[in-house]
C-alpha cells in the first residue's frame, strides 16, 4: 500500500506556486504546477485543499492570458469549465478561499472589461482580508483595487490604494512587476488629475526599473504612458514618438493591446492634420481589431473615421457611444466625446460641439456617482 502525501505539504508547495504567480514568473509557476498535479493523485483526502488547487489554476491561467502573447491562429485560453467547476463549490468557500474566490473574479471580469462585475466581486474579497495575513497579498489585493478604480477615474481613491500597494512592494525586490506597475497607476491618476508634471518621474522609474530588469513588454508599457502623458500636455510631436516606440515593442511581443497604440497615435496624426499618417494607422489598427475580434477597438476606429474623416458621419459616432453606453464604459465616453467636442469647437459647428461636451459631464456624473461600480 503506498503511503499518502500529507495535505499540508501539498498546499505548502500551492503556496510557493501562487508567489510564482505574483511574481510572473512563468518558468516556476508551470514547473510547479505540474509537481503539484502530480502529488495530487498521491495525496491524502482534503476537499478544501482541492479547492485551493482549482483557484490557483485559475489564476495561473489568468496570468498565462496576460503575460503570454496568443501565436497567429492559437485560440485564447478558455476559462468557462474551470469557472463553472470552482462555481458549483461555492457554497463549501470559507474564510480564505472565499476570499481567493472573488478576488480572482474580480481579476477575471476587469480583464473582460466589465468593471461593474469586478468591483463588485472585489468588494465582497474586501469584505474577507481579514483572513489575509500575508502582507504582499494584501498588496496585491490594494494593487487591484488601486487599477479598478484608476480605470474608474476616481483618482482620489485609486492613489490611496496605490500607495498602500507599493510601500510594500518597494520592500520586496523581487516584486519589480508590481512595482513597475503601481507607477503606471499613480502616474495614470496624476494625468487624470492634471498633474503631469507629478506623472513624468513616476514614468521615468517605471522605464528605468523595465529596462534593468529586461522587462520589454513592460518596457512598452512605459513607452506608451509616457506617449499619453505628453498627449494631455498638448505635446503632439513627444507622443507620436513614444507612441510609436510602443508600437515597435508590442509588434516584437505579439501585444494584445497593440490596437490601442495603433488608435492613440491616428488621433495624434489626426491632431497633427496628417490625415494621409493617421489613416495608415486606422486601417492596420482595425485589421488587427477585427482579428482578435475586439468590437470595442472596431468601434473606436470607425469614431475616429466618422469624425475626423466623413464629416457626416455622426450616426457612426453615435453607434460607438451607444456600444460604450451598453457596457457602461463612462471613463472612454468621456474621452471620445471630449475629442468630438473639442474637434467641433475647432471647426466651428458649434452646437455638435455643445451636444458632446454635454456627454462629457453626462460621462463623469455617472462616475462620481460611484453607485453603477458597486453592484452584487
Amino acid at each position: 500500500m503506498s503511503v499518502k502525501i500529507p495535505s499540508a505539504a501539498v498546499g505548502v508547495k500551492i503556496n510557493e506556486w501562487y508567489n510564482a504567480i505574483r511574481k510572473f514568473n512563468v518558468t516556476d509557476a508551470v514547473m510547479l504546477k505540474a509537481e503539484i498535479e502530480r502529488e495530487i493523485f498521491q495525496m491524502e483526502e482534503d476537499q478544501d485543499l482541492l479547492l485551493y488547487y482549482a483557484l490557483m489554476e485559475f489564476r495561473h491561467r489568468m496570468m498565462l492570458d496576460y503575460i503570454r502573447p496568443l501565436e497567429e491562429g492559437e485560440a485564447s485560453l478558455d476559462f468557462s469549465e474551470i469557472l463553472k467547476d470552482i462555481e458549483d463549490k461555492q457554497d463549501k468557500l470559507t474564510g480564505l478561499l472565499e476570499y481567493y474566490f472573488n478576488f480572482f473574479r474580480g481579476m477575471y471580469e476587469y480583464q473582460n472589461h466589465d468593471c461593474i462585475k469586478a468591483i463588485s466581486f472585489y468588494r465582497r474579497a474586501e469584505k474577507k482580508l481579514l483572513h489575509v495575513q500575508d502582507e504582499i497579498e494584501r498588496a496585491e489585493f490594494h494593487f487591484k483595487m488601486a487599477e479598478i478604480f484608476y480605470q474608474m477615474k476616481q483618482s482620489h481613491v485609486s492613489m490611496n490604494y496605490a500607495l498602500q500597494a507599493v510601500e510594500t512592494y518597494q520592500a520586496q525586490e523581487t516584486y519589480t512587476v508590481r512595482r513597475i506597475q503601481c507607477e503606471f497607476v499613480i502616474a495614470g491618476n496624476y494625468d487624470d488629475l492634471e498633474s503631469h508634471e507629478k506623472a513624468l518621474p513616476h514614468l521615468e522609474n517605471a522605464l528605468k526599473l523595465a529596462q534593468e530588469e529586461d522587462q520589454r513588454i513592460l518596457e512598452g508599457h512605459t513607452f506608451y504612458n509616457l506617449g499619453n502623458c505628453y498627449y494631455k500636455m498638448g505635446n503632439t510631436d513627444q507622443a507620436a514618438e513614444y507612441f510609436n516606440k510602443a508600437i515597435v515593442i508590442y509588434n516584437e511581443e505579439k501585444s494584445d493591446i497593440l490596437s490601442k497604440a495603433f488608435f492613440s497615435l491616428a488621433l495624434v496624426y489626426f491632431k497633427q492634420k496628417q490625415n494621409e499618417q493617421a489613416n495608415q494607422m486606422v486601417n492596420k489598427g482595425v485589421e488587427i481589431a477585427e482579428q482578435s475580434s475586439d468590437i470595442i477597438y472596431i468601434a473606436k476606429f470607425r469614431f475616429l473615421k466618422a469624425l475626423y474623416v466623413d464629416e457626416a458621419g455622426m450616426d457612426s459616432l453615435l453607434e460607438t457611444f451607444h456600444l460604450l453606453e451598453a457596457k457602461k464604459m463612462y471613463p472612454d465616453i468621456e474621452d471620445l466625446a471630449f475629442e468630438a467636442a473639442e474637434y467641433y469647437n475647432e471647426i466651428g459647428r458649434c452646437s455638435d460641439s455643445v451636444y458632446f461636451y454635454q456627454m462629457v459631464f453626462s460621462a463623469r456624473k455617472q462616475m462620481k456617482k460611484g453607485d453603477w461600480s458597486y453592484e452584487v
